[in-house]
């Protein structure tokens, strides 16, 4: 369970202001940086980042890019808690349980805070409307 959602970083810039009215909407990634214990939390820390172009083509300019950083704590039972550890240090991912909380968290904390900062630069909104599903790869 999510018990606190802080965001220390932003990074927001318009490369050319000239290219606000071709920009398409941004592609969006949620990066999870670090998992690690700290105080009986599970600290999280990630990365939200919406870029923005003025085209789909490979040769598209950057109109401009929002960026976010910082941390999740997840309080779980200590058996719970170690497996979260031990799996992003054995695997790189989260149990999907958890993967699936973290990423709807911060897609809607993280749309909610981009949308100020694009409002401020012209931007459109960096908006993930539904919620993320996960499931387990199929087995060959």
């Amino acid at each position: 369970m999510i018990t606190n959602f802080t965001m220390d970083k932003i990074d927001a810039k318009i490369e050319d202001v000239n290219l606000l009215q071709t920009q398409r909407y941004p592609k969006l990634n949620i990066s999870i940086d670090d998992v690690e214990s700290k105080n009986d939390k599970v600290v999280i820390s990630y990365t939200f980042h919406a870029d923005y172009k003025d085209g789909d083509s490979e040769k598209a300019k950057s109109v401009g890019h929002i960026k976010l950083n910082g941390i999740v704590e997840v309080t779980e039972d200590k058996t719970k808690h170690s497996k979260i550890v031990e799996q992003w240090k054995e695997k790189g991912n989260l149990p999907i349980d958890v993967a699936e909380e973290v990423i709807n968290g911060l897609n809607f904390r993280c749309s909610a805070t981009g949308t100020l900062v694009a409002y401020s630069l012209g931007l459109i909104p960096p908006l993930v409307i539904g919620q993320t599903k996960i499931s387990e790869p199929a087995k060959k």
